[in-house]
């Protein structure tokens, strides 16, 4: 399993709220625009393709960072929020 961070800065709320829903369906809200992902490949050429109908590229920003397993136990985590436990699947 690749964990991934995703972030994104979206110009409209219109768009931004179908991102949300599209990202919860494969993982965690870590922040407000950040997501903590688990996926295999096949799944992440999935989310992207998703998310590409969502986004429009001219207005927004996307970033899906793949961390290798050593440097996602290395994450750091200060303040308030932990570090997220994902569900071993998602129904969707």
């Amino acid at each position: 399993m690749i964990q991934w961070v995703v972030c994104y800065d979206m110009a409209d709320d219109v768009r931004r709220n179908r991102l949300v829903k599209v990202l919860l369906d494969y993982g965690q809200r870590v922040q407000e625009s950040v997501f903590w992902v688990e996926a295999e490949d096949d799944l992440a050429d999935r989310i992207r393709e998703r998310v590409g109908r969502v986004i429009d590229t001219e207005e927004d920003s996307l970033w899906i960072v793949p961390l290798c397993a050593g440097c996602a136990k290395r994450v750091e985590v200060l303040g308030k929020k932990a570090r997220p436990v994902l569900p071993e699947y998602y129904i969707f």
